[in-house]
């Protein structure tokens, strides 16, 4: 019975930190091509011709792993091309995370699987210079299949933001896919903060590789979560958790401790 008990209360502690709200979503389904969505915008920065533009390229793109029409650009041995967002309000006090798949179509290996691109989070009245640090930039290596991103963007909490994907910096023609553009606005329902009077604590956070757990009852279980209430291979091991192999962002601890489990923030660095 007692383990029963637990099992559902730790169930019920996991939807709720599962639950968010999708403030944001573009599928690319609601226009006919070559046009984009209203508000969202391209920018041929290299002047080659080639753009961002909405395709309906169902029979081909669902077998990679999009769904429908998808947000397409060619690239050429200049390219520098924009895909811009409308602007986004993030309200302060919550916490936020962007998702989205990305991948290159080779035409049964005419084009290369190979491409490059970055993504950008500016405020809303802010202009692209293309000096701007970017939140992800990576090279794909392998083609014809549709890789989920996930970015946090919980500092960005309490602005009105823009998302730009650029696709630059390869010197070949290719094509890069981007579709279901998602931002989810995190609920951390059925939670309890930690605080001074509970007598669980972490430390230090932010934290590079180990975190530190104490408490005034025996701690028997700990968990780390992204922003999105995916869980992080991160092992708990007397009273330490090694946290050497997350990436640098914003993560949940849940801890167990006597009767009672706790989340608290925790910022990798």
């Amino acid at each position: 019975m007692k383990k029963a008990l637990f099992f559902t209360a730790l169930l019920g502690a996991v939807l709720h930190l599962n639950a968010q709200t999708v403030i944001f979503e573009e599928n690319f389904e609601s226009i006919a091509q070559p046009n984009l969505p209203s508000g969202w915008i391209t920018i041929d920065r290299d002047g080659d011709g080639q753009k961002w533009e909405e395709a309906d390229a169902s029979s081909i793109t669902d077998s990679l792993g999009f769904s429908g029409k998808v947000a397409v650009t060619g690239s050429t041995l200049t390219s520098d091309h924009l895909l811009v967002s409308p602007p986004i309000n993030l309200q302060t006090g919550n916490t936020y995370s962007l998702s989205f798949l990305i991948g290159t179509w080779t035409l049964s290996g005419f084009y290369p699987a190979d491409n490059y691109y970055a993504v950008y989070i500016l405020p809303s009245t802010s202009t692209f210079m293309g000096t701007e640090t970017p939140v992800l930039e990576e090279g794909i290596s392998t083609g014809d299949i549709a890789m989920l991103k996930t970015i946090d963007l919980s500092s960005y909490a309490g602005q009105s933001v823009t998302i730009y994907f650029r696709q630059y910096n390869f010197p070949q023609q290719g094509v890069l896919i981007v579709d279901t553009v998602r931002v989810t606005q995190q609920s951390m329902l059925g939670t309890v903060e930690t605080n001074s009077t509970s007598g669980v604590g972490i430390y230090p956070n932010p934290a590079s590789e180990y975190v530190y757990l104490k408490s005034k009852s025996k701690i028997t279980h700990a968990e780390i979560f992204d922003m999105t209430g995916r869980k992080m291979d991160a092992q708990y091991s007397g009273s330490r958790i090694d946290v050497r192999n997350l990436q640098p962002g914003t993560y949940l601890i849940k801890i167990t401790s006597g009767n009672e489990t706790y989340s608290q923030r925790l910022i990798k660095k």
